[in-house]
């Protein structure tokens, strides 16, 4: 804790009371409009140390809401008794922390002080977004269910071709709905362990191809020179989704061509490469790659998809990287471990 010289006199007494504060508390002096006081919970939440928050004002903690800050401290100052308003605070690194804050007029050693209380929302404010989740989730799920059935109908159709699309929505919906209803039953979307299967690289590239359609919708190709000699054993959906959110990023970043090229390690693992021809990843995306971060997508076409490819990535016990990014293009290279491999387990039967 810190204290002003004029607090000098009542530091006991002061003292006292903000160690028995469990949540940050700030003493604010109104003729100054600095701090002169601040507890070791007011430091561990903005992420100061005293000695830093004593050179600060409250104006340096709401630098985004000045206007609000000002009428709240008036009317403190107004009613005297304590006054709870929402005002959330700025921490030493930038991130806007939600809080209430409570505050009153307090006199010490002859002057007035504000006694300023902060309650942290971060965890109501979680608990909230996961019900609205779960609610977004259920709706969703009925919704879809619209979606499935119309892809059973077509899939009795005459033309071979509409049978096969209708097999792509068909798979694509009920990927959905198995992930709706792992969240509404989970309340969050962990992913599950992956469900191996075998099958070549080319089927899963062949899924993707028809996902996004690169040629109608963006004018661009994807291409899997050598697929159909790498056999995986992975968990096809959860590997269809990686790669899906790669492709959707490059070619939302202005990728006209795409390429997905495996090859076997010596250590029997599998390495694939994604490969575009867009304009590079900028230095603000590369410097938060793989994290959820608002804002980052907005650059790049990355953010929340590689997060999840990253996720689905180390679901398998592999690791999804950034081999190369410039002008010229972009390299992500996934590398699936031995034990994801049929190659792995072929060579292990041989044996």
């Amino acid at each position: 804790m810190i204290l002003n010289d004029a607090l000098a006199r009542s530091a006991d007494a002061v003292t006292r009371l903000f160690d028995e504060l469990y949540d940050p508390a700030f003493l604010i002096d109104p003729e100054t409009g600095g701090f002169a006081g601040v507890n070791h919970a007011a430091c561990a939440f903005l992420g100061y140390s005293a000695d830093e928050l004593g050179a600060l004002t409250p104006a340096d903690i709401h630098p985004h809401e000045i206007p609000r800050l000002e009428g709240f401290i008036a009317q403190v100052r107004r009613h005297g008794r304590w006054v709870a308003g929402d005002l959330s605070c700025r921490a030493r690194g930038g991130t806007l922390l939600p809080a209430q804050i409570r505050a009153s007029l307090i006199p010490l050693d002859g002057h007035e002080y504000i006694l300023a209380i902060i309650r942290d929302r971060r965890d109501e404010e979680l608990a909230e977004l996961g019900r609205s989740i779960r609610k977004l989730t259920h709706d969703l799920r009925n919704t879809m269910v619209a979606s499935q059935l119309m892809g059973d109908r077509l899939s009795r159709h005459d033309d071979p071709m509409v049978r096969r699309s209708a097999e792509l929505i068909t798979r694509s919906v009920d990927r959905a709905l198995e992930m709706c209803q792992r969240t509404l039953e989970a309340g969050s979307a962990v992913e599950h362990t992956p469900r191996h299967e075998r099958f070549p690289l080319s089927d899963v590239v062949a899924e993707v191809d028809a996902a996004i359609g690169p040629e109608e919708i963006a004018g661009a190709t994807l291409g899997a020179p050598g697929a159909a000699g790498i056999t995986l054993d992975a968990d096809f959906d959860q590997l269809f989704r990686l790669l899906l959110n790669l492709a959707r990023n490059a070619l939302a970043a202005g990728a006209t061509e795409l390429s997905i090229q495996g090859s076997y390690r010596d250590d029997q693992g599998v390495c694939i490469d994604i490969i575009d021809n867009g304009p590079g990843l900028p230095q603000a995306v590369r410097e938060q790659l793989f994290n959820e971060k608002p804002g980052v997508s907005a650059s790049g076409g990355a953010g929340l998809g590689l997060a999840i490819a990253w996720e689905l990535a180390r679901n398998h016990g592999g690791e999804l990287s950034l081999a190369d990014t410039g002008p010229d293009g972009t390299t992500f290279r996934l590398v699936l471990p031995a034990a994801a491999t049929a190659k792995h387990i072929a060579d292990a039967a041989a044996r």
